[in-house]
């Protein structure tokens, strides 16, 4: 392990990205990246000897001046996990029907799900290509499976994983020229409790329903069974695969 390997957690205020870093403080592995937008979501990792936070608004300025310090620094980035996403948002809901497409909300659900995601792997790429051995996770969505999709409805949702789906096995196959020893994976967390999900939990049995820090502890887990092999793994949180 290089004496620069670092944990990277991006979106880290969510309840997934919080339970993560918290679960790989506590396991000391390595030291922990905690990035975030608001300073308010890194508060809480403030007593946390080993672990560092870092603001960040995304825009292309602030991915820049991230992706310098990690080179400056060395940075061997080990794990990343990309945790942004929205589901609904100020005066927009999913959609049930053709008729409720609405071209705007449809924009901002693709721009968190799809299209920021791919500029952060785009901006870490070069952090990507010269560590050792990447373990790399993007959260997906069992929904944004064209061969798994039965009930319909959704459709920003649904359509917004399935292009980030398709983008990440491009950047798989990139990264297999880059590094090989680099692994990418789009996942599926389950149903979290947490205020993602919270409106849409009364038709999801209880023992479905996981806990972040339950959340955590498979993602971890998955991360530290996946081999390298050049191509994109669609996988859930108990390791299995998912259509495309």
């Amino acid at each position: 392990m290089s004496s620069n390997s670092v944990d990277v957690v991006i979106g880290a205020g969510s309840g997934i990205g919080r339970a993560l870093v918290d679960r790989w403080h506590d396991a000391a592995a390595r030291p922990v990246l905690a990035v975030a937008r608001l300073p308010s979501a890194l508060a809480c990792f403030e007593a946390l000897e080993s672990v560092q936070t870092r603001e960040c608004d995304y825009s292309d300025g602030a991915l820049t001046a991230l992706t310098d310090t990690l080179l400056e620094e060395g940075t061997d980035v080990a794990r990343l996990v990309i945790c942004n996403g929205v589901l609904q948002g100020d005066g927009f809901r999913p959609e049930r029907a053709l008729a409720q497409i609405d071209v705007s909300a449809m924009r901002q659900v693709f721009e968190v799900n799809a299209f920021l995601p791919m500029r952060l792997l785009a901006a870490l790429s070069p952090i990507l290509k010269r560590s050792t051995a990447p373990r790399v996770a993007v959260l997906s969505a069992r929904v944004g499976s064209i061969g798994d999709n039965r009930l319909g409805g959704w459709y920003s949702y649904r359509g917004s994983k399935a292009a980030l789906n398709m983008m990440l096995q491009c950047a798989a196959l990139e990264l297999r020229r880059l590094n090989p020893a680099a692994k990418l994976l789009a996942y599926h967390p389950g149903t979290v409790d947490t205020p993602l999900s919270k409106p849409f939990q009364t038709n999801v049995d209880a023992e479905k329903l996981l806990a972040p820090d339950t959340a955590a502890a498979a993602l971890d887990k998955v991360l530290s069974e996946v081999e390298s092999d050049g191509m994109l793994s669609y996988l859930d949180w108990r390791g299995d695969s998912i259509p495309w």
